[in-house]
């Protein structure tokens, strides 16, 4: 904890022992106020209840009689002090310390009417002098004490307070530099509160930033294998182009090597047409637009796109949907993911294998239901699973095989996130499984083939 003039401690401390100070200091001056108040008005009481009996004296007693009644209780009380006057103001009796006791500077007096118009006029030295010296003294002595307490006092209290503040500026330091932080101690006030924000919005900022980190390396991978796959098709092209330039060998026949840069220009043109694609889904540029479909009409127009190579693999297609079964979902974004789907078992299924397309309601809630596909005979290992929807990514090393880019998983992906469907590739005990949730409106699911 910093002890500087600029420390928010400092500034806490400062505040408050000026403001307990104040505090002190008038309620000394009011107490001392007090105590002097209290004290006149008890002399004064004092006064009149010791010479009451001289009062009651004179009372009775005829006027020639009075000097010496007064000089009499002047003899038995000495410390007393007072005058006697006649109805004409004159002096008939008077004490023999009125002389020392009207040399203060300020007096109690109080005047007692004693009959036929005398007057008896008592006086006391008021509240003053070594009363007011021993009063000024003890006030000074509690004060030193009530100050030593307060300020042991504040500094306990300012530690307190701004503890969790200092603590959260540490922390602010080593967020700024992205450094581990200690969560805070609990607390049920308003610093605990902003402490959880503050340590919430740098869990967030991390979680961002990893975010980021990742997509960054995603996108640096991206490009570096789009790079990759269109410099081989590029190559050849320039190669075969300048080969009939030069009209070397085998070059010279240009018809067939023209048709063979059409091919290679054609593939270069469908990775770009799919990498757009792909970024425009990223982007969310492409809105889907939603319709009831029929699932088992979308399935059937996807199949005769692939049926000569299905013929030719002779593999067995099993189709178990539905006729009645719809759902609400964009049909061309659908039709584009399954496409890929089929086409990418199709691919991965050895000869002779399995291909089954079919609706499931296995763990999916009753709004929902599972479109699944299967192809058998086929495995692919755990950890190879999730990189399957990475772009480029094949589970052969080769870069081309079958006209495939690579990218049709990674469609299929950003396809059915842009849609908010769930989707999953797992193995099963007949093969590889494909299979996502769609937004069912009537029907039966058929059990699975």
């Amino acid at each position: 904890m910093r002890f500087d003039g600029h420390g928010i401690f400092m500034k806490v401390l400062l505040y408050t022992m000026l403001l307990i100070l104040m505090v002190i200091g008038v309620t000394s001056a009011l107490f001392a106020q007090q105590v002097v108040s209290f004290y006149n008005t008890a002399r004064i009481r004092q006064l009149s209840e010791s010479f009451s009996e001289l009062t009651e004296e004179l009372s009775a007693a005829h006027r020639s009689e009075y000097a010496g009644i007064a000089r009499n209780f002047s003899d038995r009380n000495q410390s007393y002090s007072f005058v006697m006057r006649d109805p004409w103001g004159r002096v008939v009796f008077a004490s023999v310390n009125i002389t020392d006791i009207m040399e203060h500077n300020q007096l109690y007096n109080i005047v007692l009417q004693v009959g036929d118009g005398f007057t008896l006029t008592a006086s006391a030295p008021a509240f003053g002098g070594e009363d007011l010296s021993q009063l000024t003294d003890t006030i000074f002595l509690g004060s030193l004490v009530l100050i030593a307490i307060c300020f042991v006092a504040t500094v306990a209290f300012a530690r307190q307070m701004t503890r969790p503040i200092k603590t959260l500026v540490d922390d602010a330091m080593l967020m700024s530099r992205l450094e581990p932080v200690t969560p805070p101690p609990a607390r049920k006030d308003e610093l605990g509160t902003l402490s959880e924000i503050v340590h919430e919005m740098y869990g967030k900022l991390k979680d961002t930033i990893a975010d980021l980190e990742e997509e960054k390396e995603a996108q640096r991978y991206f490009f570096a294998a789009a790079s990759h796959e269109l410099k081989t098709p590029i190559a050849a092209t320039g190669a075969l182009l300048q080969g009939m330039l030069d009209d070397i060998g085998e070059y010279r026949d240009h018809p067939k090597y023209l048709w063979e840069c059409l091919k290679l220009t054609n593939e270069q043109n469908k990775i770009i047409t799919e990498i757009l694609e792909i970024v425009k889904l990223t982007d969310g540029k492409i809105e889907p637009r939603l319709e009831t479909v029929r699932i088992r009409g979308l399935a059937e127009d996807v199949l005769p796109r692939y049926q000569a190579l299905i013929d030719k693999k002779e593999l067995a297609l099993e189709l178990r949907i539905p006729e009645e079964l719809t759902c609400v979902t964009d049909p061309a974004m659908l039709d584009r993911a399954l496409s890929n789907v089929v086409i990418n078992a199709v691919q991965n299924t050895p000869e002779r294998g399995g291909i089954h397309i079919w609706t499931d309601n296995a763990g999916s809630s009753d709004e929902h239901i599972r479109l699944c596909v299967m192809n058998t005979g086929a495995h692919i290992d755990e950890d190879t699973l999730p990189k399957l929807f990475n772009p480029f990514f094949r589970v052969d090393t080769a870069r081309t095989h079958g006209g495939r880019s690579g990218l049709g998983l990674t469609i299929v992906a950003k396809t059915l996130e842009c849609m908010g469907l769930r989707f999953a590739l797992e193995n099963t005990g007949g093969g590889v499984l494909f299979w996502v949730e769609l937004p069912v409106i009537a029907g039966p699911a058929a059990p699975p083939a």
